[in-house]
């Protein structure tokens, strides 16, 4: 999951990009969420919780730093909190992989996420 932002693309084609290749990985990957979730609970040190937590802090700075980007070029509305935004980007895509765990659907996950994304992006796109 790890993605990269040129400053000459759209900030919102990025993050829409962004959004489907962490889908696409997680998908790849099924044993992935649930590997993590093991470790988060069976885990009796606080390491892997802390690494997580780094891991998913870092992520969402990134996101923080694009939405701002976007902002300044006018795609995303400039009232939104940029690190909040950042943080219900992840959110979705969590809520995503967690309900097609619980209904064992991960296979269909890669087709839910440009819905899931549509949604996002009304969320947070500027009004023109």
């Amino acid at each position: 999951m790890i993605h990269s932002f040129s400053d000459q693309r759209s900030p919102l084609r990025s993050l829409e990009e962004m959004f489907i290749a962490d889908v696409a990985y997680i998908a790849d990957h099924p044993n992935m969420p649930l590997t993590l979730l093991g470790a988060l609970t069976n885990t009796r040190g606080p390491a892997v919780r802390l690494m997580i937590g780094a891991f998913i802090r870092r992520y969402e700075q990134r996101l923080a730093h694009i939405i701002e980007e976007g902002q300044r070029r006018g795609e995303l509305r400039s009232e939104i909190d940029k690190d909040g935004a950042a943080r219900l980007f992840v959110a979705a895509i969590q809520s995503l992989v967690f309900t097609a765990l619980v209904r064992d659907e991960l296979d269909g996950v890669r087709e839910a996420a440009p819905a899931v994304f549509a949604s996002y992006r009304a969320c947070v796109e500027a009004v023109r």
